[in-house]
């Protein structure tokens, strides 16, 4: 991977300023914790990761921001490959977790702040209600490539089910955790929203962003 960053600084001069790739690069290298003589495809992914993370901070314009992407893409040959990562929740710890994972895949791909914060706003609100109604559980969150590109969360659990599903989602109910603003909130964060749940049955709630 010898001269990598030289590719990555002849994608970044189409869109920065020398002085601006040039701290996008090095603050990616010091993030990412990679020598840049001796790097691997694993220490290429993490800074990818990271150049895009400051790309998303100085091209504002979308198309570019778009273009630019695609282009650092092409670097990584294993960009294109879905991602899935599983959290078992039993904790806000756990939860944390789940958020990092779901901000991780967000800046793989390269999602807008406005989104990101709906996605992982929207992983917190299914974590906290697992670990106050159930006690334990899992989320998974994954990226999406086809039909359309999306990050999609689902959240299960084993526990007592919800037996006032219609009441909650009305807006008729709210109890003393607010699981009832919960779960309204996130399907109005959401761009696809879907629960399957019984008395005795525990809760899988599945959820999608469009990322366009």
């Amino acid at each position: 991977m010898i001269g990598i960053t030289d590719r990555i600084e002849g994608v970044l001069a189409q869109f920065l300023s020398p002085a601006v790739r040039k701290s996008v690069i090095d603050c990616g290298v010091r993030q990412a914790r990679v020598d840049r003589d001796s790097m691997r495809e694993a220490d290429l992914r993490r800074l990818l990761v990271e150049v895009k993370r400051g790309v998303q901070l100085f091209v504002r314009d979308q198309v570019q921001l778009e273009r630019c992407v695609s282009q650092l893409n092409e670097l990584d040959y294993a960009a294109p490959a879905p991602r899935e990562i599983l959290v078992d929740v039993r904790t806000e710890e756990d939860v944390l977790r789940a958020r990092s994972a779901g901000r991780e895949l967000c800046i793989e791909q390269m999602v807008s702040d406005v989104l990101l914060t709906k996605i992982v706003t929207a992983i917190s609100e299914l974590g906290r209600n697992i670990v106050r109604y159930a006690g334990s559980g899992e989320i998974s969150v994954r990226s999406i490539m086809s039909p359309q590109r999306a990050i999609e969360i689902c959240a299960k659990d084993q526990g007592p089910g919800i037996t006032n599903l219609a009441e909650i989602l009305s807006g008729k109910y709210r109890s003393r955790h607010g699981m009832g603003a919960g779960l309204r909130g996130t399907k109005a964060l959401m761009d696809e929203f879907d629960i399957q749940t019984g008395p005795g049955k525990g809760t899988v709630v599945t959820v999608r962003k469009l990322l366009g």
